[in-house]
């Protein structure tokens, strides 16, 4: 299992108050995944209650429940422990707005900010250019050699 950490996008909520608490899988032996469970009581400035949220843990989405207590919310999920990194998981909460737009950009292959995710130059072509420069070299350090 894994430390968890919140980060929170709450445009409904300005100024939200987040109160986590976590759970992971300690024993590998008598399961067969590692669990995680993340629970949240979530207090607005402006009052705002029972807000729709959604969730985001590295890309990839989650439900979410609503507990019957005002502001408390519960998410899940498994992995099998062969899968499952040692580290700090970014769950992140995002009203729909936030959640929309969050959709809106990875299918644009780029992060919520808006800025591109890809590598500026292919892999390909970096060897072809790491290639040219090291016979380049090769042929001067030559010919300085043999003069």
């Amino acid at each position: 299992g894994g430390l968890l950490t919140c980060c929170s996008i709450v445009a409904t909520c300005p100024e939200p108050t987040i109160v986590l608490s976590s759970y992971t899988t300690a024993d590998a032996v008598i399961s067969l995944q590692s669990i995680f469970v993340v629970e949240i009581t979530l207090t607005c400035r402006n009052g705002a209650q029972n807000v729709a949220l959604h969730v985001d843990v590295n890309r990839k989405q989650f439900p979410i429940t609503r507990r019957q207590e005002v502001g408390c919310y519960q998410v899940s999920w498994s992995t099998e422990h062969r899968a499952t990194r040692s580290g700090i998981y970014k769950v992140k909460f995002f009203d729909a707005e936030s959640y929309s737009a969050l959709h809106k950009a990875q299918r644009n292959n780029k992060d919520v900010l808006g800025t591109w995710s890809r590598p500026w130059v292919s892999t390909e072509v970096l060897a072809a250019a790491i290639g040219l420069l090291v016979y380049y070299l090769a042929l001067n350090v030559k010919g300085s050699i043999q003069t």
